[in-house]
């Protein structure tokens, strides 16, 4: 199937669930968050391991491993935010949707994905791995690195992150079978993940993790810090996703010649 086709009809699946269907539509958004979640948390404790016995090396681990959340959203049918700013800016750019419906859209979800966060960030700080973290952990580490940078700083990195999640998205959809769709997200999100670049509702995962497990919190952590860098980063996630992925692939299928995708 071409893309156009393949966007064109999750574009009408997912503006049907939301104006018709809230209630299966508010399930999937949140499932997105738990999914991710759960991930980002195995991929900290993993990193955090490793960390341990080859320093340097949990990072790694770490970027290779995150994207385990990411297939799962997509073999799982879940609806993450970030993916859907490059759906809706693709079906906004065709005129397929309005752009106002497009954005609807996206804070709908966001909000979604942030409701799974939170369950999942309080359900591991009563597990075993995440009763005794403290600041020293790899996930508090990670999470003081990201509130330290600028607000110009987030935004850059963010329009990379999901320019570089949109690219996986967009490959798994050109992938036939789940072994394909795997290697191709997981492979691909390391880059984002590896470079350090700034996801927001990866933000959501790893942010609320610490503030509820780590004691004592990460010394940068406090309500401004957290929702500026959230802000910013969804801003940028939305130029780099939905800007430069979903509208640069729909005005490049937008041709009446036969190079298509």
């Amino acid at each position: 199937m071409a893309l156009n086709d393949s966007v064109q009809g999750a574009v009408n699946k997912k503006v049907e669930l939301l104006t018709k269907d809230f209630g299966r539509f508010a399930v999937r958004g949140t499932l997105a968050g738990v999914y991710l979640t759960l991930a980002t948390g195995f991929a900290g404790v993993a990193g955090q391991a490793v960390e341990a016995h080859a320093k340097g090396m949990g990072s790694l681990v770490f970027a290779f491993t995150f994207g385990i959340g990411l297939f799962a959203i997509v073999i799982l049918n879940s609806e993450l935010a970030t993916g859907n700013m490059m759906f809706g800016s693709y079906g906004a750019t065709t005129g397929q949707i309005r752009w106002g419906k497009a954005l609807w859209l996206v804070v709908i979800t966001t909000l979604l994905n942030l409701v799974g966060c939170v369950l999942v960030a309080l359900l591991l700080s009563q597990s075993a791995k995440f009763a005794t973290m403290d600041n020293t952990h790899f996930i508090s580490v990670l999470t003081e690195a990201k509130l330290h940078k600028s607000a110009w700083g987030a935004f850059i990195e963010g329009i990379g992150a999901n320019f570089v999640v949109n690219m996986a998205l967009v490959g798994a959809m050109f992938a036939q079978e789940f072994i394909s769709k795997f290697v191709t997200v997981i492979s691909i999100l390391a880059v984002f993940v590896g470079l350090g670049l700034e996801h927001v509702i990866a933000n959501f995962s790893l942010m609320t993790i610490a503030m509820f497990s780590s004691d004592p919190l990460p010394a940068s952590m406090s309500f401004s810090a957290v929702a500026l860098n959230w802000v910013m980063v969804w801003l940028g996630n939305f130029v780099g996703g939905g800007l430069l992925m979903g509208a640069t692939y729909a005005w490049l299928n937008k041709t009446r010649y036969v190079y298509k995708d």
